[in-house]
């Protein structure tokens, strides 16, 4: 799981305001994730989403950071997948 989070915040920190991906978690099963920076309140934050295509299963994160916006959508995809016995 670690790799996939370095890569996936690795990827957030070399674009911009938004961006999205994939990840391939294993046997074909493919994550897609994304950001978007917006203003929220008075502050700037960042909007992480991933959603695992294979179970539909959605996480969404806001944090101050891009990188921590998806990292934080990941491992809350990931511990519930593996709750599910879905990993």
């Amino acid at each position: 799981m670690d790799k996939f989070l370095k890569g996936a915040e690795d990827m957030a920190n070399a674009l911009g305001t938004s961006g999205k991906g994939e990840i391939d978690r294993g046997d074909g099963k493919i994550v897609s994730w994304s950001f978007k920076g917006q203003v929220i309140g008075i502050e700037w934050k960042y909007i992480g989403i991933c959603v695992d295509r294979a179970t539909g299963e959605t996480t969404t994160a806001i944090t101050q950071s891009k990188g921590g916006a998806i990292e934080h959508s990941m491992k809350d995809l990931f511990q519930r997948l593996a709750s599910k016995n879905a990993l």
